[in-house]
């Protein structure tokens, strides 16, 4: 059985000692820091405790300790020391764990990517909203509490750009999205809580409640279709250049061109792209490249209807494929710079809500046409997208690069590359 003992040892920088309970278990010593705290005067010249009512505190705090491995049973004998100490804290806290869930979502955040944690700072800003203050100790989340967050959400106006400041009665409402999205990053957080301080393996769990077993989040409103048809495509690399060098809406319309048949390349993997190899440009999609064993790795064969639009924005350095970063301080800024330019072009040719991200959903709907016929398998493998019922397959059978190449090169076809510079090579 453990033995218990009260001592000090170390003076702190504020002249006083904290009391710590030694442990001896199976021949190991482990120290148990206290809420105790003594100064020179409670102790004598050996740093032994005198003070009468410290000692009354420790003979309880040890009492507590002992019936603690008493309850253990046998398990205690042959437990680990360390174990044997996580389950006497546990106890010793037992409903006094507390956890602020803003503090610690923001220090999840601050080890996400930064596109990740930009998904999540709406969703607790909201939450802070809520319950009009900045702390939130884990406990106070509820199914109750989950309900009422949900209700908010769905009664707050947007809270994007100037519309903070309008009067509510011209206030844009939130997205459908907002709901399903601010309570899965909620979710999400809460797990990681969960499976940071919990261990059911040695018993201890710290937060014992489950929320979102008896919550559930609303589902996705479904997806705007944001597919373009060929004849709006070609519209758009008909459309003609402003004058202005530093014109967004001439950026705009190239990026998205160059999305389109680099096969629905995201801004932020063109921001950072390296240059090509050997006509192939190489890169890890940023935006899923973390959840993947493969680092979700892209290979897209540059088609020569590109030439020109590849070097008007090379990177004079040679650092990277493009000069986007030398203009635009995050990929972030330049992708807002690009849907400002395409809700310009938008309004130029008739296509509502136009946003850079249309790119990759044009190209696999015109893949997937009639026109071009390429199978769904193909299509969903050339959006470098993970299948469940293909991922034993996957591990067996290298891609085949060539079969997407093929692919983009037969969407690339339908279209007249003249407008950018093609007939000039």
């Amino acid at each position: 059985m453990a033995t218990f003992k009260a001592e000090v040892q170390n003076k702190r920088a504020d002249g006083t000692y904290n009391v710590r309970i030694r442990v001896i278990h199976n021949r190991d010593t482990r120290r148990l820091s206290t809420h105790i705290f003594v100064t020179d005067a409670d102790l004598t010249r050996g740093l032994k405790i005198k003070n009468i009512r410290v000692l009354e505190q420790c003979e309880g705090l040890i009492a507590k300790c002992r019936n603690i491995c008493n309850d253990l049973g046998y398990q205690a004998t042959i437990m680990p020391i360390d174990d044997l100490v996580d389950k006497i804290k546990d106890r010793l806290v037992g409903d006094q764990f507390h956890l602020d869930f803003i503090e610690y979502a923001r220090t999840k955040m601050g080890d996400m990517n930064p596109g990740t944690a930009r998904f999540y700072e709406p969703a607790i800003s909201c939450l802070q909203r809520f319950i009009k203050r900045d702390h939130l100790d884990i406990t106070e989340i509820t199914t109750a509490f989950l309900r009422d967050f949900e209700k908010f959400i769905e009664a707050e106006p947007s809270q994007q750009g100037s519309n903070r400041k309008t009067e509510k009665k011209d206030i844009k409402p939130k997205s459908g999205r907002a709901v399903s999205a601010y309570l899965a990053c909620v979710r999400a957080i809460h797990n990681k809580a969960k499976a940071e301080f919990n261990d059911e393996d040695r018993g201890l769990i710290r937060i014992p409640f489950s929320p979102f077993k008896n919550y559930k989040i609303k589902p996705q409103p479904k997806t705007r279709k944001r597919g373009l048809t060929p004849e709006t495509l070609q519209a758009i690399i008909d459309l003609p250049y402003e004058d202005a060098d530093a014109s967004r809406r001439n950026l705009a319309k190239d990026c998205f061109i160059l999305s389109f048949a680099l096969i629905g390349m995201n801004s932020a993997d063109m921001y950072y792209a390296e240059p090509v190899k050997r006509k192939t440009l190489i890169y890890n999609r940023r935006k899923t490249a973390t959840r993947r064993d493969d680092k979700a790795e892209m290979r897209v064969r540059v088609d020569s209807c590109l030439a020109r639009l590849m070097e008007k924005y090379a990177d004079p350095q040679g650092k990277r494929l493009f000069n986007f970063y030398t203009r635009y301080t995050t990929p972030f800024t330049f992708n807002k710079a690009l849907n400002k330019g395409l809700k310009r072009i938008g309004e130029i040719l008739g296509i509502e809500g136009l946003e850079f991200y249309a790119a990759r959903h044009s190209w696999a709907t015109i893949a997937r046409s009639s026109d071009v016929g390429i199978d769904k398998t193909t299509v969903h493998e050339a959006l470098n997208h993970v299948s469940s019922n293909l991922a034993i397959t996957d591990i067996y059978i290298d891609r085949d690069w060539s079969v997407i190449w093929n692919a983009n090169k037969k969407v690339l076809a339908l279209f007249d590359w003249s407008a950018v510079g093609y007939d000039v090579l």
